[in-house]
């Protein structure tokens, strides 16, 4: 499907900007905002992955939801960021947001414009979609 290919396309697009943020951001906080439920797939993210011919990468059912995420190690997640959840994508913590609204205006209106895109895609790919 050419919607989710273009998903996936602004997902990688977006991944260095947002992982400069992050990497900015992240190091100082006390928090762990990488949790299970974030990296917990939902329908939505399902039709996404199906309309990219990929399986849903499978979880550890048994992990509390408030806890570290599986899919974090040392160095941030394990997974290119077209592969994760979208709630993962779309968490942005205070601070996050904090830095994201005072770093260079350049940085943040490209993202700006990359995340509203992706959020119209996405739309476009959902909608209307059931899934049981």
């Amino acid at each position: 499907m050419i919607i989710a290919e273009q998903l996936k396309q602004l997902l990688i697009e977006s991944s260095p900007v947002i992982e400069d943020y992050t990497r900015e951001v992240c190091p100082a906080c006390a928090e762990i905002c990488c949790r299970q439920q974030h990296g917990t797939f939902r329908k939505n993210d399902i039709v996404y992955l199906h309309a990219l011919g990929v399986e849903v990468p499978p979880r550890d059912q048994g992990r509390p939801l408030e806890g570290p995420c599986e899919w974090i190690g040392p160095r941030g997640c394990d997974r290119p960021r077209w592969l994760r959840p979208f709630k993962c994508t779309w968490f942005f913590c205070g601070p996050l947001l904090k830095a994201m609204n005072d770093g260079p205006s350049r940085k943040s209106r490209r993202l700006s414009a990359l995340l509203q895109e992706m959020a119209d895609l996405y739309r476009e790919l959902v909608q209307g979609q059931v899934i049981d």
